[in-house]
């Protein structure tokens, strides 16, 4: 062989290990780097993302929906209705526990009694008078 063979072959060949084991290294590193960096920012975005349309959202849109329902609560509170006189009266709604309290103060509070006019006016009833005839007797 020629010394322009072995030159060839000495190119072809690894040209130094060591250069190569750096840059292999050295490239692992910075990719590990840079994905690092990429994932740091990315959440980061999202964090940013999360408090600007979820957490830090203007309550507006609550505060519609409860003065709605406020309004709703308002007119289905109260009903009216037509007396037979042809005049209308409204009423309240109230809850059942609450008008049970109310009768039960009411109740509590004064004892009611009949007026006199009220009192019934008719005779108590006598026992009738009993026969000494024997059953099954002809009279």
């Amino acid at each position: 062989m020629t010394t322009a063979q072995t030159d060839i072959l000495k190119q072809l060949d690894d040209p130094e290990p060591g250069s190569t084991w750096f840059w292999s290294l050295a490239s692992i590193v910075v990719f590990v780097v840079i994905m690092v960096a990429a994932s740091a920012f990315y959440f980061k975005i999202d964090s940013f993302e999360v408090d600007a349309k979820i957490i830090d959202q203007p309550t507006l849109s609550l505060e519609q929906l409860r003065a709605t329902q406020r309004e709703e609560l308002a007119v289905y509170s109260t009903y009216s209705w037509i007396l037979p006189d042809g005049k209308s009266a409204t009423f309240t709604r109230i809850p059942i526990d609450r008008a049970i309290e109310m009768v039960i103060q009411d109740a509590k509070s004064a004892p009611r009694t009949l007026p006199a006019s009220s009192a019934p006016v008719a005779a108590p009833i006598q026992p009738a008078a009993t026969s000494t005839a024997q059953p099954g007797a002809k009279k």
